[in-house]
């Protein structure tokens, strides 16, 4: 796999077109197609302006490359976190903080079940 296709597994993972992900990173849907082909290497720039429309790094992105691993986009939980991104996005920043609370809740509760056995 290449820096075009994990850029377009994010992409489609995330339910985007690729007009809106080159509207946020600041380039045109052919340039971005041309990427996600191999067509064309991104400049460091425009990498970074990719990763940041997608929600996420350039390393990360190579961290997934090098790994061989890349997140599967049939997986539950890549799908869900697609979604979530999604969703924070649309949040006000005071209710991000409540979603964000509410997670460290969560976590809490799963480590302390996790620590009883349950």
């Amino acid at each position: 796999m290449d820096i075009g296709q994990a850029l377009k597994r994010r992409r489609e993972a995330r339910g985007d077109t690729l007009e809106e992900v080159a509207y946020r990173a600041d380039t045109d849907a052919s340039n971005l197609s041309r990427i996600e082909r191999g067509m064309q290497q991104p400049s460091v720039l425009l990498l970074q302006n990719l990763a940041r429309a997608l929600n996420t790094t350039v390393s990360e992105i190579y961290r997934e490359l090098e790994s061989g691993r890349p997140g599967d986009p049939a997986d539950p939980l890549f799908s869900d976190m697609a979604k979530m991104q999604r969703y924070f996005r649309q949040l006000s920043s005071e209710d991000r903080t409540v979603v964000l609370e509410m997670t460290q809740i969560l976590r809490r509760r799963y480590r302390q079940a996790h620590k009883a056995g349950l």
